[in-house]
Parts: C-alpha cells; sequence; structure tokens
C-alpha cells in the first residue's frame, strides 16, 4: 500500500467533510438569524399594539446606502456669491451672513413653500438644502443642506437660516456650506424600519399612547470637528406624544446605535469654537 497516497487522499476527505460541515452551519446559522428577525418583528407589532403606539404607514422597501465625507467651505473674499439687493460679510471664514438691501417678501403663494422659494431664488446653491423647521414665533427658518440627496441633520457647517420681520418679508440670512462629498465605502445594506422600532422600544424611547408620524433616511455626523467630516446613514423617526409634543429620535441605519444629536445650532457653534481655540 502507499502510505503517503492513502495519507493525502484522508487529508482531502477530512478537508471536504469540514467543508461540508461548516457549509451546514452557516445555513442553519442564518436560517435561525431569519427566525430571530421574524421573531423580532412579529414581537414589535404587538408590543407597539399593547402600548397603543400607532402609525399610519412605514418604509418597507430594502435601504442601502454609503458612508460620506465632506470638507468645510471656506469662502474668501473674491468667492462670495454676488446676489443683487445684499450685503454679504464672512465670519470664521466659513459662513456668510447676508443681509437684504430691501426685505424681500415672502411669496405665499409659491408653488413650493415661500421660505424654500427664497433659498432657491437668493441663496447660493439654494436648492441644494432641504426645510427642516420653521419657527414662527421667533420668525426664523432653519434648512439643512443634503448629502447624497438625503438631509444631513444638525451640522453647524451645512445649514441656512432665514429670518424676516412683522411685514413678513426676509431681512437676513446665515449659510455654510460642506464641499466634494466623496462615498467612503460600498453600499450598506439598512436595518429596516421594524428593525429601528424595535431598537428604541428596547431602549424605552417609544412611550405609550404616542403615534409614529414618519420615518426618513438622511446622514448623522459621526467627525465633526474636523476640515474633513464624515457621515453615516441614519433614520430620524418622528413621534407624536399623548400630550401632543413631538419628539425626534435618530438611529444609526447600519450599526443601530441612537444617535444623539446637539439639535441647537448656535450651541453647536460655541462649542464648537472653544474645542478648536
Amino acid at each position: 500500500m502507499d502510505w503517503n497516497r492513502t495519507k493525502s487522499i484522508f487529508i482531502w476527505v477530512f478537508l471536504i467533510l469540514n467543508l461540508f460541515l461548516y457549509t451546514q452551519y452557516l445555513e442553519s446559522y442564518n436560517e435561525g438569524r431569519k427566525i430571530e428577525v421574524l421573531g423580532e418583528t412579529t414581537k414589535i407589532e404587538a408590543h407597539l399594539k399593547e402600548d397603543n403606539i400607532t402609525y399610519i404607514a412605514l418604509p418597507n422597501n430594502n435601504e442601502s446606502a454609503a458612508y460620506y465625507s465632506g470638507q468645510i467651505k471656506n469662502f474668501s473674499p473674491s468667492e462670495v456669491p454676488y446676489f443683487a439687493n445684499q450685503i454679504t460679510t464672512i465670519e470664521n471664514d466659513n459662513k456668510l451672513v447676508v443681509a437684504m438691501e430691501k426685505p424681500v417678501k415672502l411669496q405665499e403663494n409659491a408653488a413650493r413653500d415661500p421660505y424654500t422659494e427664497f433659498l432657491h431664488s437668493y441663496v447660493h446653491e439654494g436648492d441644494s438644502y432641504v426645510l427642516w423647521n420653521v419657527d414662527e414665533e421667533k420668525k426664523e427658518a432653519t434648512f439643512f443642506q443634503k448629502v447624497n440627496n438625503l438631509t444631513l441633520y444638525y451640522n453647524v457647517r451645512g445649514y441656512v437660516k432665514i429670518y424676516w420681520n412683522d411685514d413678513n418679508r426676509i431681512i437676513a440670512y446665515e449659510q455654510t456650506m460642506l464641499e466634494k462629498h466623496e462615498k467612503l465605502d460600498k453600499q450598506q445594506n439598512l436595518l429596516t424600519s421594524k428593525q429601528v422600532l424595535q431598537i428604541l422600544y428596547g431602549r424605552n424611547l417609544l412611550k405609550p399612547d404616542s403615534q409614529i408620524l414618519n420615518m426618513n433616511l438622511g446622514y448623522s455626523t459621526i467627525v465633526q470637528l474636523t476640515q474633513t467630516q464624515v457621515f453615516a446613514p441614519t433614520w430620524e423617526v418622528r413621534v407624536k406624544l399623548a400630550d401632543g409634543t413631538e419628539e425626534i429620535h435618530f438611529v444609526n441605519a447600519v450599526q443601530g446605535k441612537i444617535v444623539e444629536i446637539q439639535n441647537d445650532l448656535s450651541e453647536i457653534v460655541e462649542q464648537t469654537e472653544d474645542l478648536e481655540e
């Protein structure tokens, strides 16, 4: 008997057997994960029903997105965009502060909302921002810049805020901008809307008798205090509480972590300036 040849045959048999067993393990593991996810989905629906947490419609398509980066736009005097009827100054190299020589009336009958109409007509690259909030009491509207055509939440380097007077005329606005957006990796499979609700419910962030108004996919900043910043796909979940107030939760759409976002742009400015000194 050729012992070397027999030994080689045994080695190959064992390798094939191990490969077969490993394949069986993977199939079993993946099947178990499918059952686990299905169980979680069924469980969250039951929990929401028990706590009278309602929703009208949730995104049900399989979303995917990539991480992105962007650079802070620094403005030199020669690069300041020119618009008639505007006096522009530069603050901290990266913020445009603009005063209207003659206040501009909000167009109430515009095809878009009057704030977005103003933005598209009077603000540099205004179509790259999306309306986030209107504060009638303070007479100001806040826009966030878009990354990969999705909203970038609360980044002090990528927003526009406009101000108006008692006559509903725009008197001023301020603008910061992120540029040179680049995809950092391949498309990532994202958590589904129900998986995100499961995470929020498990953290006791969904209160009884509340209503989930909508869920949107956007970006949050994971590296902000540098010239180049990094953005992660993030689910935005708006919830109306029993007392009529609203809460907004943000969840990293890849990792499932709760994203703590500082939601006051002026406070972010103060904090970043302190850190950069």
